[in-house]
């Protein structure tokens, strides 16, 4: 009675229980992933955006202002300084640190060339908060300084102790007096750079200088300020900078040396925050697009089982339309009902999915390699997101409805006729536009290799997404699945030919099944072959990820441990530790080849092999024949390995000595060293062997070699130390925010992918099972086992499990070769790296493929007893009263 009552789309609706619960579970589905992915996606982005901020280097964000001052203009200098400065970074934090500095004092001492030693005074602000009292107390009177301990013991004096220095430029003496010495915490911070005879006491070039001489700011304008250059140091505070204000805050950083040169025409400013706020703003928008893609493959995948959902409906409805249209039910009558039932399906999945979504992302945070990112996922939806969600389950009744508009168009008679003829192809298969998705779907990996990510500058200079690169990986597999149902019939009729005259039940019947309908099993074929596509194409783009990050690690670090030699380091120094196998001093430095910088290594020869980390793809020759090729003799141009763009060059500057050099091979990359950066190696005795005048080859670092691989040992004994372990950066490579956010986009969309899977393949198998109720109840009462029941589905579904799997592995490992590489180099944002290498995991396919089949294999034999225990009788006697 109850029922009697609802209006006539309900009551529809509800007769049709287990198609429309499969509708509305896709839909569900649909929402709550993509919904999931996009929030994802953006807080993935922020959080690697806000640790690439926080852990960024001084040199990349802060600004520094030179100019020179005297004590009459240094306070309107200061001023202007600080006021440009804080002008440029607008509402953004910043602290802004001023070093001002006299001309040279001469001490009464020469050293050992008779050349008088050297000094300075200096004012530094905020000293007292970045260093240490060894001894006595910070200045306060004019005379009175303050000297660094390296400084002190170079110029063998203690607190209390007092010397007299005269100006250089006035001649004028002044009596000191050593009020306190004191110990920088870090002499390694970035914000001492270029303050070499702070961090060092002594500082060598035409003369040698001892210091500085630390005094009060007011004491050194009062005296000292002759000659005298200020510094100052803008260091801001970015961990509040949001991601989608890099780009405005970029161009207002920009502005910062009109700001500053308006008030001091005389400084120089030097700024290197804008270009990394752009690269991070660049990164970002590569990330997010990078992140999409498996959300563009979720979205075909989704239509398409939503689409085969709705076709089922249709087809199972087909005589009912017949009949309403029969009976007077016009075209916009019937498209108000599918339309009505369509929308009850899907708008309820708009309110919940946005819910949903932040549930699903915290099950998946729970993964070990998503949790160590530090990606906190949402604990609320945002407006996005149910605009996201409304707008999917909107076009998702849109697609839900289409079918049955088009087959109300057909009459009872249309409907009796249309039942006894053969399948035919698809209309989007008749129409050919397969094939134009081939096309489009080629442009678009084209593309995509092309360039260097998926990005285009619009109208007005600003990036977007290029939605067409984008799309490829999701195109590709579209119509490489489409294009493999092409093949459909052609596999039913060999496997018809090939089971007819043998003995056997199942695969005979099931083989003349699929070829006389071969369109039946068309459907969910394409649909699960795309899902092992997307299954197979997120697990090898996760797995080259991983790979490309290693590589990196293990690129940038050269050898297992890179560390700084310090005086008095020797080879026992490292082999005694724990865990080294190898160690080999080296020497780095600058020189200058065809007319521009490049990195040059030069390291002990004879035991090079056994410590250089260098990938097999990256050279035609191994670390130890590289090494033997290097050791030079003397009076002979200097052997070197170099990276390609020096292969023609035949000598090298390196300060003031020319040193000819024989290329003996060739790198596509120089471990140890920046990604894309031009570089050199060389034998460091052959090199001392060169005789160049007014050249040092000093010991600059230690590579060495850990056994078994594992560093944490001889990490732990250097702690001490600034050391390059391979191991640290290939977890900072691998837990980096951006980094990760592809992995867990790769992860939601593997398991959607799979979910939709199962659930089109229930579906459609007991559908049709349904609907040959009858064709069973027959068999059943020719005496039909159970056994043969099952292996008659199971030959049925295994033409189509086994075809699907095969093609969707195929089909990935195809995919994943074209746009795989390209896809991951474009995410790191940056041009001139390492060559990315594909990696399938072949074990991880094998067992998704076992799981998918066993899992389908279940569903069968689930849907085999259901019908064997339908008593035959009753089954007959309901299809003759219908």
């Amino acid at each position: 009675m109850m029922r009697g009552r609802l209006p006539l789309v309900v009551r529809r609706a509800l007769a049709e229980p287990l198609l429309l619960a499969a509708a509305f579970g896709s839909i569900l589905l649909a929402t709550t992933a993509i919904s999931a992915l996009l929030l994802h996606a953006g807080s993935a982005t922020q959080a690697g955006v806000r640790r690439a901020l926080e852990t960024a280097p001084l040199a990349a964000t802060a600004t520094v202002v030179t100019s020179s001052v005297t004590a009459g203009d240094f306070a309107a200098a200061d001023r202007a300084v600080r006021a440009g400065i804080a002008h440029a970074h607008g509402e953004v934090p910043v602290r802004v640190t001023v070093r001002v500095e006299s001309a040279s004092y001469a001490l009464k001492e020469e050293d050992r060339g008779g050349q008088p030693l050297l000094t300075r005074f200096a004012a530094y602000e905020g000293l007292d908060g970045q260093a240490d009292l060894v001894s006595g107390r910070w200045p306060t009177e004019g005379t009175a300084v303050a000297l660094s301990e390296p400084a002190a013991r170079a110029m063998g004096v203690s607190t209390g102790d007092q010397f007299t220095v005269v100006g250089r430029l006035d001649g004028k003496s002044v009596r000191v007096r050593v009020a306190g010495v004191f110990r920088l915490r870090d002499p390694d911070d970035p914000r001492w750079k270029g303050e070499e005879l702070l961090r060092y006491g002594t500082q060598t070039g035409d003369f040698t200088s001892r210091g500085p001489l630390v005094v009060p700011a007011g004491a050194f304008l009062g005296r000292f300020a002759t000659g005298a250059s200020a510094r100052w140091l803008a260091e801001p505070d970015l961990r509040r900078l949001s991601p989608d204000r890099l780009r405005p805050f970029s161009a207002s950083v920009a502005g910062v040396s009109a700001d500053v040169r308006s008030g001091c025409p005389r400084c120089s400013v030097a700024e290197t925050l804008s270009g990394t706020l752009l690269r991070l703003d660049r990164g970002a928008l590569v990330a997010r697009s990078t992140m999409l893609v498996p959300v563009l493959q979720l979205l075909v995948l989704s239509a398409y089982a939503l689409a085969l959902t709705a076709r089922l409906l249709a087809e199972h409805r087909r005589m009912e339309t017949a009949l309403l249209r029969s009976r007077g039910g016009g075209s916009p009558r019937l498209a108000a009902m599918a339309a009505g039932e369509a929308l009850l399906i899907a708008l309820p999945c708009a309110p919940v999915a946005p819910f949903l979504a932040p549930v699903l992302l915290r099950l998946m945070s729970a993964f070990p390699w998503i949790e160590a990112t530090g990606v906190a996922p949402p604990r609320a939806p945002d407006g996005a997101t149910f605009a996201v969600a409304a707008a999917v389950a909107l076009a998702c009744a849109a697609m839900l409805a289409a079918p049955p508009l088009l087959a109300a168009r057909r009459t009872y008679v249309e409907e009796q006729a249309v039942l006894g003829r053969a399948d035919r192809p698809g209309l989007v298969q008749r129409a050919g536009a397969d094939v134009a998705l081939l096309v489009l779907a080629a442009l678009a990996v084209w593309r995509l290799r092309a360039q260097d990510a998926p990005e285009v500058t619009r109208l007005g200079g600003e990036l977007g997404l290029d939605p067409l690169v984008g799309a490829g990986p999701a195109l590709a597999l579209l119509c490489g699945g489409m294009a493999a149902l092409r093949l459909v019939p052609a596999v039913a009729r060999v496997a018809e030919r090939a089971t007819r005259r043998r003995p056997g039940f199942g695969p005979a019947v099931a083989a003349r099944q699929v070829s006389r309908r071969p369109a039946r099993y068309s459907g969910p074929a394409l649909l699960l072959t795309m899902a092992t596509a997307i299954g197979v194409l997120s697990l090898t783009t996760a797995a080259t990820w991983r790979g490309a990050q290693e590589d990196r690690a293990m690129h940038l670090a050269g050898a297992a441990l890179r560390v700084p030699a310090l005086p008095g380091d020797d080879a026992r120094t490292f082999t005694t530790l724990p865990g080294v196998a190898a160690a080999v001093p080296a020497h780095r430095a600058t020189v200058v080849a065809n007319g521009a910088d490049a990195t040059l290594i030069a390291a002990d020869a004879a035991h090079l092999g056994r410590v250089l980390l260098l990938r097999p793809d990256l050279s035609e020759l191994s670390p130890a024949t590289l090494a033997s090729r290097i050791a030079g003799s003397a009076g002979q141009p200097l052997p070197v390995v170099v990276t390609p763009g020096l292969a023609d060059t035949t000598r090298i500057t390196a300060g003031t000595a020319a040193i000819p050099i024989r290329v003996v091979g060739v790198v596509t990359a120089m471990p140890g060293t920046p990604e894309g950066t031009p570089a050199l190696l060389a034998d460091l005795a052959a090199l001392r062997g060169q005789g160049a005048q007014g050249a040092d080859w000093p010991v600059t670092e230690w590579w060495l070699a850990a056994e078994g691989n594992d560093t944490t040992p001889a990490a732990t004994a250097l702690a001490r130390r600034e050391v390059v372990d391979v191991a640290t950066l290939t977890a900072g490579h691998r837990d980096d925010p951006t980094a990760a956010g592809l992995q867990g986009a790769l992860l939601l969309g593997f398991a959607a992918a799979l979910a939709f899977a199962v659930l089109g393949f229930l579906v459609n198998a007991a559908v049709s099972a349904r609907e040959r109720r009858g064709e069973f109840a027959v068999l059943g009462a020719l005496g039909v086992s159970f056994r043969q029941t099952l292996g008659l589905l199971a030959a049925e579904q295994s033409f189509v499990v086994g075809l699907s799997l095969a093609g969707g592995v195929a089909l990935a490992v195809a995919v994943s070769a074209a746009v795989v590489p390209p896809m991951v180099t474009a995410g790191y944002a940056t041009g001139g790296g390492l060559p990315v290498l594909l990696h399938v995991p072949w074990l991880q396919v094998a067992a998704l493929a076992v799981v998918v089949l066993a899992v389908l294999l279940v569903i069968v034999a689930g849907l085999a007893r259901s019908l064997h225990r339908r008593e035959p009788a009753a089954v007959l006697r309901a299809g003759e009263a219908s």
